[in-house]
Order: C-alpha cells, then structure tokens, then sequence
C-alpha cells in the first residue's frame, strides 16, 4: 500500500540548527498517527514542516498519490497574538482559507461546517466570544 505520508531522511529546523533530524517514516493511509514528545523535540516543527510552512533543511517530505496536501496548522498558544481581534467563528473559519481563498464568501453550507466543527470540540456557545 502507497503511504499517505512518508519521510525520507527528513531534517527540519531554523537556520542550520535542526529540531528533526534524519526522520524515516511512512504513514499509512486512513490511518490515527499521534505525534507526541517533551517539550522542544521538534513536533511543532514537524508539523510546520507537513503543511509547507518550513522548508526542509534536508531530506523530504512525500505525500501519497492522489493526496491533497489540505493538512493546517494552529499554533501553540504562546505563539497567539491575544491582542488580534477574532473571534473562535472567524478563527475555526479560517479553515476553509483553502477552499474559499482570502476574500471568498462564507455561505450557509459553510457556516454549517463551521459550527460542526465548533460543536465537535465542545465550544458550542462561543462563537461570538
């Protein structure tokens, strides 16, 4: 079976100092993959790196055939600017940023996902907030 996502000796870091180093792996499509590790070992780095926010330093990240790469990611919370004015609605929005570009139009069909979203992690109640 083609893998989802593979890692082909794939380093990732800032500058010439890597947080990942020389990782070898493949995901299995449909599959529950949890990256977990102390503080510092590099998982948001990795994450950043699978949705295209950091180029590799080596190495490669390869996704499956036919695979979208529709992967995002949130920060950690001391890398959220609390001062920005936005609401949990208009941040779960940005989600769709892929599928409705920067200017695009929030419409009913979206609104429902939205609140999808926002019920399924409990926040039902919030939006405005």
């Amino acid at each position: 079976m083609t893998p989802a996502l593979a890692f082909h000796d794939l380093s990732l870091g800032y500058g010439r100092r890597p947080a990942v180093r020389r990782l070898r792996c493949a995901i299995a499509p449909g599959s529950l993959t949890a990256v977990v590790g102390p503080n510092g070992a590099g998982k948001s780095t990795l994450l950043k790196g699978i949705t295209g926010g950091l180029a590799p330093l080596e190495g490669r990240i390869e996704f499956g055939v036919g695979a979208r790469r529709t992967a995002a990611y949130l920060p950690q919370q001391s890398e959220i600017d609390r001062t920005f004015p936005v609401t949990v609605f208009e941040l779960v929005a940005m989600g769709l940023w892929r599928d409705i570009g920067p200017f695009g139009r929030i419409g009913s069909g979206n609104r429902r996902r939205i609140a999808e979203a926002i019920g399924t992690v409990g926040l039902t109640g919030f939006e405005k907030r």
